[in-house]
């Protein structure tokens, strides 16, 4: 008698931003290529355009089904000047619901549910859906250790980290400098504070943590987060190294002058500059960077995202090529 076989549904929930969507795509392609899974990626608050020019770097456009969760109106729920980081966290929460009603309606029911970072809300949907639920940290497992390590600190740890700014020491992990901190955890009791620190505490109900790093980059504190003497006593779920999550770069892309001069420079001596999709400078900061960069006197490309001043992008322009391009 043949044996009929249905493959793994995997749902996946991608926060707002390219730096999160880009590693649910790519995080589902391989899931698809690679496990045959069948695959629906659920994505909040995309602009169209944006989305459709994500998935035009994928050969087909149906290796799994993409979603575009409504959009949701937060305006009444954070203040104006909230961070992005708050304002996401928040339009995540919001979009619960929604996510509930997209899933109810798929003809075959999702048995896996994997959030980013900023879903974490959703795992309770997960068990009530009766899903197995991972949560993807797109980040290093180091800055896993010191989101789910911070919730757990008492009162005299953390003012030694935030007050006396002395090393935040994480069981068998290279310690967090203050410099290094998560810039959410420097406002005691402030909403981005209260907020990460339940993101913190959320990751390690999940079945398990999918990290985009591999065992030879951070074997040390891996072994931590495995180890119930060490950081496992917080993590406490099985932790699986998939990364790195990168996307190919097609070769066109590849006939550029940044790249051209790049191959020119002496190996490993070039410092590379992002802020990421939401780390847009004022005028001001950007400026006081650009004479930083220049003055240390070190190759470097800077990714430069508006909106800036016509004279501060000009300025950065010519501190770079006028010392290294």
């Amino acid at each position: 008698m043949e044996v009929q076989t249905t493959k793994i549904h995997a749902a996946l929930l991608a926060s707002p931003g390219i730096g999160h969507l880009v590693p649910v795509l790519e995080l589902g392609k391989r899931l698809v290529t690679q496990l045959d899974f069948q695959v629906t990626i659920f994505v909040v608050g995309a602009e169209p355009s944006v989305l459709e020019s994500q998935l035009q770097n994928f050969p087909k456009s149906s290796i799994f089904n993409v979603v575009s969760l409504p959009p949701v109106d937060i305006s009444g729920l954070v203040d104006p000047n909230a961070s992005i980081v708050t304002k996401i966290i928040v339009m995540m929460r919001e979009s619960v619901p929604d996510l509930r009603s997209e899933i109810s309606v798929l003809k075959l029911r999702p048995t896996v549910l994997i959030v980013d970072l900023f879903g974490t809300e959703a795992l309770r949907l997960a068990d009530e859906l009766n899903m197995l639920n991972y949560v993807l940290i797109a980040s290093n497992a180091w800055f896993l250790a010191a989101t789910t390590y911070f919730p757990t600190i008492d009162g005299k740890q953390e003012d030694e980290h935030i007050i006396q700014q002395k090393p935040l020491i994480i069981p068998g992990c290279k310690p967090v400098r203050f410099e290094d901190t998560l810039e959410a955890f420097l406002v005691k009791n402030d909403e981005l504070y209260l907020e990460y620190l339940r993101i913190g505490l959320e990751i390690p109900a999940a079945d398990g943590i999918l990290v985009n790093t591999w065992e030879d980059l951070e074997a040390k504190t891996l072994q931590s987060m495995r180890d119930t003497k060490m950081l496992g006593r917080v993590t406490r779920v099985p932790i699986y190294p998939i990364g790195p999550l990168v996307r190919e770069v097609k070769s066109p892309a590849l006939e550029n002058p940044v790249l051209d001069w790049l191959d020119n420079q002496p190996t490993e001596s070039v410092i590379y500059v992002s802020f990421g999709s939401g780390g847009t400078l004022s005028a001001k900061q950007m400026t006081e960077l650009a004479w930083g960069l220049e003055l240390s006197q070190q190759r470097f490309i800077w990714v430069i995202r508006p909106p800036v001043e016509n004279d501060t992008v000009m300025l950065c322009i010519l501190l770079g090529r006028r010392k290294w391009m």
